[in-house]
């Protein structure tokens, strides 16, 4: 379920790039809602979805509409983790604690839940956990903070036990090293529906955004295996408003305008639809966060501006046929000496 986005920035660019951008770029990892075992009789009658570079919470009423009362499992994904493949290449904000790395909180009829973590180490198909955990290490090395530290210190016997099963390349000391494993991580509960009720759930958590730059070339002579303009469906009027926005950064060294700050957030609607037919109700809202940052996604709704930073979308019998992706430019704040 997990999609990686890198910045590719020029080295030139990284030269000549200002303090205030002066930060490394970071991997977005989608997530979602939560996802119910297959039942033909619990119908969806609304979700409403509130998603922003910082936050994303979610409001659904679910009905049973059998004649007799069902108990399920619900589970909430989070974002599989690459040990490897995140080793040198940071990924947006987490908590630095696992399981729970995007501090994910649930409401059942509006009171607090207590769910079940389930956290595995898997390697080309396989189960590895038990290895992991026998070895002394959290699963979660790129996330749980002091993880990596540990992995360099493996007692020899150790270190040589996981590197024969393949869990671990590198030899230590200057040859740093790295876990191979990847870790897939999700809460689970059990739920009660009775008949002919409605039941409500509310989930929050914080995305995993990826922060980038972004120059007037992603615009203007976009990658062919990375279009922005395509992915995030921008269209001519906010390409002149991001066009516009990059020149308004022009500084003595950089005529042309800087870079853009660019929050990328993903959040996966199209799941197993394991409920009942379509979405009864379903309303977005978006939030861009300042009036001056620069909104851009497809979709197949209409968006309408409802505050200074917010937009929302309602839409009836929705039956989701992609996830919702957006993309949020912000200027650098200025430094004290006038310029970017």
């Amino acid at each position: 379920m997990k999609r990686l986005l890198l910045a590719a920035t020029a080295l030139t660019a990284l030269a000549l790039m200002p303090a205030a951008l002066a930060d490394d770029s970071s991997a977005v990892l989608d997530a979602g809602g939560i996802v119910l075992t297959k039942n033909a009789d619990i119908r969806m009658a609304s979700e409403d979805l509130f998603l922003s570079p910082k936050s994303v919470k979610v409001h659904y009423t679910f009905v049973n509409d059998s004649g007799k009362d069902i108990d399920t499992i619900v589970a909430f994904p989070l974002p599989d983790i690459d040990n490897y493949e995140f080793a040198e290449s940071p990924i947006g904000t987490t908590t630095q604690s696992t399981p729970n790395f995007v501090g994910f909180k649930l409401l059942v009829d509006g009171k607090p839940v207590t769910t079940t973590p389930e956290e595995r180490a898997m390697l080309n198909g396989k189960d590895v956990t038990g290895m992991v955990k026998a070895a002394g290490l959290p699963l979660n090395i790129v996330i749980q903070d002091g993880a990596y530290d540990k992995l360099q210190k493996l007692p020899k016997p150790v270190h040589d036990r996981l590197a024969k099963a393949g869990l671990i390349e590198g030899a230590g000391g200057d040859d740093v090293v790295h876990a191979k494993w990847k870790v897939t991580t999700k809460f689970w509960w059990k739920m009660h529906f009775p008949a002919g009720k409605t039941v409500t759930v509310d989930h929050s958590y914080t995305p995993v955004t990826g922060q980038s730059f972004f120059s007037d070339g992603e615009i203007n002579t976009p990658s062919p295996d990375y279009d922005n303009t395509k992915l995030y469906c921008i269209d001519a009027g906010t390409r002149a408003t991001i066009l516009g926005a990059i020149k308004e950064t022009a500084t003595k060294d950089m005529p042309n305008g800087s870079l853009l700050n660019a929050f990328r957030t993903d959040f996966v609607i199209v799941t197993a639809n394991n409920w009942k037919g379509p979405i009864g109700k379903f309303h977005l809202t978006i939030d861009k966060l300042k009036p001056s940052n620069i909104l851009s996604l497809c979709w197949s709704g209409d968006l309408k501006k409802t505050g200074a930073t917010t937009f929302e979308s309602t839409l009836t019998d929705f039956a989701p046929k992609q996830d919702v992706k957006i993309l949020v430019l912000e200027k650098p704040v200025p430094q004290k000496e006038g310029g970017y």
